[in-house]
């Protein structure tokens, strides 16, 4: 009989994709740049006016300004005293002081908080070509911030400022160009104004830039650019470029690949409070890759990521956990890690749930909730949860029996070439269930699961050959894929084959052979082998029955004729007389 795909314990089966370190990130998208208007004090990275800027009043006293405003006292009269200043010299049409008073309203201080005062300082100070308030004006236009959303406005004043060398105008503009927002998407214009910024060590330029290497963008150039980028911004302390450069040194792009030199780098941006970094440093401690192994490390390591929320770190906290790695085993606690994870999307903790609400391993059984977290798993493209998703609906497990949604989750997980759903493909043919009965498309899907050491493909395979079933009838291919069924401990491969040696039908006949076989196939539950062993019991025992009935016989037999022949041997003789003697006397 065809065997059908029963549901089997994920285990392990994503591991290389859970603990890998994860590759390079984009994470410049976040818009860090030197002077975003969303980090306090950005304004003290304002460099020193440009000759060509129209001045009223002196630069000695704004940048005095600047420097006792960083150092304010935070009373309200000294908040007042200051920004009074600030705001008579803005009002005297100071660039400087109008971006200063700009900054103080966009941040509340020394006064109130109000981005529409902040948009309209800085308005008056771009206007007078002062390349700061332009970039932060750019900042305001592009985030909506006191004035409409606007990313074409955005765009224009990240030029002008860009066009006066101010760095961080420069990596603004290359984001526009990059992302397409506010000018058409453009990446050489995005490199070009990336390697202006980056050669004034503009750290999150630098970082891009390596990041474009990395991805061949615009012509940036190639890995070996990337790490040499990636080392300028790592050096300065840019955590994520610490991090980034450590993967290079991971996995041997752009250099030969060295896990010491790895593990150094993560460790600077683990330092730093970088999730990614804590996360790659325990993976280095669990694997023993550039430190001595050290699972209890390794938790900590996790448990720093994860507690950060970082969806990955508590993935691998949990499967910590889950295998008493570094921790007692505790599948409770891995479940509330994996569900952390899951929540927040992390597709291969949605699979783990799902097989654990499947099995009740560390929660209680509950099929809806094992229906809900394989779901959202297999719309994550995992093979596995899709050929899961497509074995509930085959059997009706959970949810309404439907063929049609089974074969539909299987194509899906198919294509992904999982072997348990080509095999299901195969099943649904040979049975005609959501489609047309044909055993020529069966065999077909049988071989793709079988070529991928499936062994219910194998022996399935193997009954084909053997039956004749969409394929010519052939003893010696049954055997082949019994075999290699058998051999992955399959007990209804065994049983087939053990039928095989016993008939002699592709292979020589070899009872002994066929016995053994059984007996695996029956100590693993196989109802068809246990049944032929206790057949051949039977056998064998009414066998020995009549042989011992026959020797009884034979041998009540034998002690008759003996006491026959005793009793005739006990009877008393008859005497005669001589021969040529009469008995009348002369």
């Amino acid at each position: 009989m065809p065997t059908t795909a029963a549901s089997r314990e994920n285990g392990d089966s994503h591991v290389a994709q859970q603990t890998g370190r994860q590759p390079i990130v984009d994470e410049s998208i976040t818009d860090r740049s030197e002077s975003d208007p969303g980090q306090t004090r950005s304004f003290d990275q304002t460099p020193s006016m440009p000759k060509n800027v129209p001045q009223r009043g002196k630069t000695a006293w704004s940048s005095l300004i600047l420097g006792r405003l960083r150092e304010i006292d935070k009373t309200p009269f000294r908040d007042e005293l200051e920004a009074g200043q600030i705001q008579k010299y803005a009002d005297l049409g100071h660039a400087h002081a109008q971006f200063v008073l700009g900054c103080m309203h966009a941040e509340g201080l020394g006064v109130p908080q109000n981005d529409v005062e902040a948009v309209r300082w800085f308005q008056r100070a771009a206007e007078q070509d002062f390349a700061v308030a332009q970039n932060w004006l750019g900042s305001m236009h592009q985030q909506g911030r006191g004035i409409r959303q606007d990313d074409v406005q955005a765009f224009r004043w990240f030029h002008r400022a860009a066009q006066q060398g101010l760095s961080d105008a420069q990596f603004n503009l290359a984001l526009c160009y990059r992302r397409g927002t506010g000018t058409p998407q453009d990446d050489f214009g995005a490199v070009h104004f990336l390697k202006l910024a980056a050669e004034q060590d503009h750290r999150w330029a630098q970082f891009d830039l390596g990041w474009m290497c990395y991805e061949r963008r615009g012509g940036a150039g190639n890995d070996v650019d990337s790490v040499n980028w990636y080392r300028r911004a790592a050096v300065a302390g840019l955590d994520s470029a610490q991090y980034n450069l450590g993967y290079m040194y991971d996995v041997g792009l752009g250099v030969e690949q060295d896990f010491v030199e790895a593990s150094s780098w993560y460790q600077k941006a683990a330092d730093q409070n970088h999730v990614m970094a804590q996360r790659a440093i325990g993976m280095m401690y669990r694997d023993g890759d550039g430190v001595t192994q050290d699972h209890s490390l390794a938790v900590e390591w996790f448990r720093k990521s994860a507690e950060q929320g970082f969806a990955l770190a508590q993935e691998s906290l949990a499967s910590m956990y889950f295998h008493g790695r570094g921790v007692p085993q505790d599948y409770h606690e891995a479940q509330e890690w994996y569900h952390a994870a899951a929540t927040q999307g992390e597709r291969w903790s949605q699979q783990k749930l799902a097989w654990m609400h499947m099995v009740g391993r560390g929660v209680s059984k509950d099929e809806a909730l094992a229906f809900y977290w394989v779901q959202k798993a297999a719309m994550q493209d995992l093979s596995w949860s899709q050929a899961e998703l497509g074995r509930l609906y085959y059997l009706g497990q959970g949810v309404p029996l439907d063929d049609a949604e089974a074969l539909r989750w299987f194509r899906m997980a198919a294509e992904l070439d999982s072997p348990a759903a080509q095999y299901m493909i195969g099943l649904m043919y040979s049975e005609g269930r959501g489609v047309e009965a044909d055993e020529t498309k069966a065999i077909q899907w049988y071989r793709k699961a079988a070529e991928q050491h499936y062994a219910l493909a194998q022996n399935n395979l193997g009954r084909a050959h053997q039956k004749g079933l969409g394929v010519a009838q052939d003893d010696l291919i049954a055997v082949h894929w019994y075999r290699k069924a058998a051999e992955q401990q399959l007990p209804v491969g065994q049983s087939n084959l053990g039928f095989m040696y016993l008939h002699g039908k592709g292979v020589e006949a070899d009872e002994e052979m066929a016995v053994e076989l059984f007996r695996e196939a029956a100590e693993a539950g196989d109802a068809e082998a246990i049944t032929v062993l206790a057949q051949r019991d039977e056998f064998h025992r009414s066998r020995r029955l009549k042989r011992i009935a026959s020797m009884v016989s034979t041998i009540g037999a034998s002690l008759a004729l003996v006491l026959v022949m005793a009793r005739i041997l006990r009877r008393p003789k008859m005497k005669t007389l001589p021969t040529g003697l009469s008995g009348v006397g002369g």
